[in-house]
């Protein structure tokens, strides 16, 4: 399971790698999808497109035939067969070391986790040592009727860029350098701000950072935040002069006055604000540079159409990766084995010949369990049969389950099932009880495993 999960998560990394380069050839080709922050949500939820089961396209369930005929006509000799890779040499015990592994990423994805948590908290107590303002006094009646139930705005005396934060109850946080502007760069900057309310950025923005905090290890996650914050930013300004192109050049005034007045190391990391910094200098200065000619330049339109197109490549690629890799499996075939039955007496060994079977090697083990003692799946797998009819008489009713890898598990003689044709099944699940149906002489479980159609002993799978 955890080797599963890491190779799992590894194939996340690589496929977020090939969705980030593809999406720049499409931002390349389709200019407009700067301004379309939802793109990168797109490409954050394609991310973990490996962690979903694989479909069970194009595979073939097939029943053994041996399972179908009589004993008599279709029992084997007893010769050498081939066995179990692990069990021809001594098999080196790497589950330890794949659930350490698992657990340091746990737990660095913790601490990432509280560090987000703490900055949370940082900007809490900004806004709790700030004043509170009386909103009519700074909004005008068109800004009032968009603003949520639970709002209030506060000044802090801190030099850093106005931000909205908060989940439900919004808050806006201008610094006092703001009193040095005239009415209407004031104006423009409270718009700016309220367009990130509507959008609902601050709620984005903190479910995002939640994320790249938990996938620390996926660098690619870190390249997709940034962008995001730059396509919003984008979005925002391109909404905000939609409504008043004429105040264009009092806008980018506006934004040079307060990155100016800012300082980076003050600045809540957490919130989308009129100023957005990222990490290095050089791309936040080309950042800021693309800002202000935008300002100035007509803002390339994405059409609905572009929108879809552009999903619908996305998705179909990413779907396209998912079907193809169906066939593959991450997990090696199963060394140990869950004991259908428990610890009970066994009665009759593989390869044990007696008058009842007329003297024919006996093709599984049969566990002397009482009726109506709980049976259960020796290992994950999908149930192929749960019925007294699909194979030959002799079984009674009984359960079929597939395992990979050529594994199959076979459960005969069952009194009822708890499990149906389709259904997948975890290891030590209960799949039925033990009785008395078919051929045998006697209430117990007839437990047989074959390896591409072919019967096994069970014996040295099992912890007898």
């Amino acid at each position: 399971m955890a080797e599963h999960l890491l190779l799992s998560l590894l194939l996340c990394s690589l496929w977020s790698g090939l969705l980030w380069f593809s999406s720049q050839f499409l931002l390349k080709k389709f200019s407009a999808l700067q301004h379309w922050p939802t793109l990168y949500w797109c490409l954050l939820a394609l991310s973990f497109l490996p962690l979903l089961p694989m479909p069970e396209l194009y595979q073939h369930w097939t029943v053994p035939s041996v399972l179908l005929l009589d004993t008599v006509s279709s029992v084997q000799a007893l010769t050498a067969q081939p066995q179990h890779p692990s069990l021809t040499e001594p098999a080196t015990d790497t589950a330890f070391y794949w659930h350490m592994a698992l657990g340091l990423i746990a737990i660095i994805s913790l601490l990432s986790l509280w560090r987000l948590v703490k900055q949370w908290q940082l900007v809490q107590r900004l806004i709790q040592q700030s004043e509170p303002l009386d909103n009519a006094s700074l909004l005008n009646k068109t800004q009032l009727e968009l603003l949520p139930t639970q709002f209030e705005i506060r000044q802090t005396q801190a030099t850093i860029s106005p931000f909205v934060a908060g989940w439900n109850r919004m808050v806006l946080v201008l610094p006092a350098y703001i009193e040095g502007m005239s009415e209407q760069q004031r104006q423009l900057l409270i718009d700016h701000e309220l367009v990130h309310l509507q959008r609902r950025d601050p709620q984005q923005l903190l479910l995002l950072r939640i994320l790249v905090a938990l996938c620390w290890f996926n660098p690619v996650l870190r390249r997709m935040e940034q962008a995001f914050i730059r396509s919003m930013e984008l979005a925002v300004d391109k909404a905000v002069l939609q409504k008043q192109p004429e105040q264009a050049l009092l806008y980018g005034q506006t934004l040079l006055y307060s990155l100016k007045q800012s300082q980076v190391e003050q600045m809540p990391a957490l919130m989308p604000g009129f100023i957005q910094v990222n990490a290095q200098s050089n791309a936040s200065q080309s950042f800021y540079q693309q800002r202000l000619q935008q300002l100035f330049q007509p803002a390339p339109v994405l059409s609905f159409w572009q929108k879809w197109r552009a999903t619908t490549l996305l998705c179909s690629t990413a779907l396209l990766l998912n079907v193809g890799c169906a066939q593959l499996s991450f997990s090696s075939p199963p060394e140990e084995w869950v004991l259908p039955v428990g610890k009970v007496p066994i009665n009759s060994f593989y390869g044990e010949k007696h008058p009842f079977r007329k003297n024919r090697p006996h093709q599984g083990l049969d566990f002397g369990a009482k009726r109506g003692a709980t049976v259960k799946a020796a290992q994950k797998g999908k149930v192929l049969i749960a019925d007294a009819k699909s194979l030959n008489d002799r079984y009674g009713k009984a359960v079929l389950i597939d395992h990979g890898h050529g594994y199959q598990t076979l459960y005969a003689h069952l009194d009822d099932f708890y499990i149906e044709a389709g259904q997948t099944v975890e290891p030590g699940q209960p799949i039925g009880k033990v009785g008395s149906t078919g051929r045998v002489t006697g209430p117990h479980l007839h437990f047989e495993l074959l390896v591409d159609g072919k019967q096994q002993d069970p014996t040295p799978y099992l912890k007898l």
